[in-house]
């Protein structure tokens, strides 16, 4: 159930409701399903109050509000209701970058959009989560665009994936060069220096880097590691960059003895960063599917907005409602994940467009720039227009920003938001 109050409006329907309906009947949940717009219309007629009097004339609410503010989001009067069980995954552990599917879960987002039966899951990278979705293993979840691409095509040892974006869950890639500006003259001088995938997620996408600074890869030494090796190595000096998540950057900082430069793969063009897929066969066989998509999204996107601009209430929830292991992090740890993730989780373009937004001609330029260096044979990739499903985004209530939250999201992420400025200047 969700945590939200229930309105004025809900209040007096739920007592109209305590009179006729028998006591096994849990009023709210009748409230929330597709009965509840009939008898919601019913009353209100009856009573002269929002109906239309009763009269033949329509009346009634169907405006929406996107709120930040937590449980106090509401939707009025959607009449959506799809109690269908379905997975999301999230590419990632339950930490601050990925809460906010647990957060649309646990705090009612998804079932006030009416799709309560969403069960948000951890994953185990997005290469895996990639072949989850794209094989049937499971209906849909959030996955890295160039790491997705990466496992795409058909191989000897798996079938080629069948899926499309509807969504971005998150704006902008992880992937970034964090690079010692004692061993690099500027991000481009990594031809002779050794480079260090900083996971399997990384591993899958090193190569993208040379080929987008000019670089021939055979003359940089790339070597695959983890992230819990990636800052010793780069504070003594065993490699000169790592490729990897930006949002270990407070990491790096505390850790090695040296200045540091940081090259966003948006430096590089419009990429997007962590799509929203769906396995195509189910999209395809779901009844109602762009509208019941629509509705996950929205949840999610008003989950997504509530923890970026409640740190405090976010991080606490994620710690004792959801994962208490993060109680052994620092608050450094926590806040400063989430700071970079206030940075990451948007575009410029969402102020306006709302969370999620993205273009067909995005997703072209990744599969450009970045296609000849994912995978062996480009052409076994789907072209953009094939990749995506637009239908479910259509269906999505736009979550925006305010000029207020918006300055609000960039003081939150600090330097991290500064460094996607700068890094973008040029686009």
């Amino acid at each position: 159930m969700s945590d939200r109050e229930p309105t004025a409006a809900e209040e007096r329907i739920i007592d109209e409701l305590d009179a006729v309906l028998p006591g096994e009947i849990d009023r709210r949940k009748f409230l929330h399903g597709t009965a509840a717009t009939i008898g919601a219309a019913m009353f209100a007629g009856c009573s002269g109050d929002g109906g239309g009097g009763g009269d033949g004339s329509s009346g009634g609410s169907t405006s929406t509000e996107a709120s930040g503010g937590g449980g106090s989001t509401s939707t009025e009067a959607s009449g959506f209701m799809d109690e269908t069980e379905a997975v999301f995954t999230t590419p990632w552990k339950i930490e601050p970058s990925w809460g906010h599917t647990h957060v649309a879960e646990g705090r009612g987002y998804w079932e006030d959009a009416g799709v309560p039966n969403i069960d948000g899951v951890r994953g185990n990278g997005s290469d895996t989560e990639s072949q989850n979705i794209g094989t049937g293993n499971k209906p849909m979840g959030i996955a890295s665009m160039t790491t997705a691409l990466s496992v795409y095509p058909e191989t000897d040892n798996t079938e080629a994936l069948d899926m499309s974006m509807v969504g971005l869950a998150r704006g902008r890639p992880l992937l970034s060069l964090i690079w010692r500006k004692d061993m690099m003259e500027d991000r481009a001088d990594i031809a002779g220096k050794t480079i260090l995938a900083a996971s399997g997620f990384a591993a899958a996408t090193i190569q993208v880097y040379p080929n987008l600074v000019g670089v021939d890869p055979s003359e940089v030494t790339l070597q695959e590691g983890t992230e819990e090796v990636a800052a010793p190595r780069l504070a003594n000096g065993e490699v000169a960059a790592v490729w990897g998540s930006i949002d270990l950057l407070p990491v790096y900082q505390e850790e090695v003895d040296a200045e540091l430069g940081v090259t966003p793969l948006t430096a590089f063009g419009g990429f997007p960063g962590f799509p929203i897929w769906v396995n195509n066969s189910w999209y395809e066989n779901k009844e109602n599917a762009p509208e019941f998509m629509g509705q996950v999204m929205t949840g999610y996107f008003k989950a997504l907005k509530w923890g970026l601009l409640n740190q405090s209430e976010y991080l606490d929830y994620l710690k004792n409602e959801v994962n208490q292991n993060l109680q052994t992090w620092t608050d450094d740890e926590l806040t400063g994940q989430h700071e970079v993730n206030c940075a990451q989780a948007v575009t410029l373009d969402m102020k306006d467009e709302g969370l999620g937004y993205f273009t067909e001609d995005g997703v072209a330029n990744v599969l450009e720039n970045a296609g000849p260096a994912l995978v062996d044979n480009p052409d076994a990739l789907p072209s953009a227009s094939e990749m995506v499903i637009s239908e479910p985004w259509e269906n999505t209530e736009k979550v925006t920003f305010t000029d207020e939250e918006w300055t609000q999201l960039g003081e939150t992420a600090g330097m991290v938001w500064d460094l996607f400025e700068e890094a973008e200047a040029g686009n």
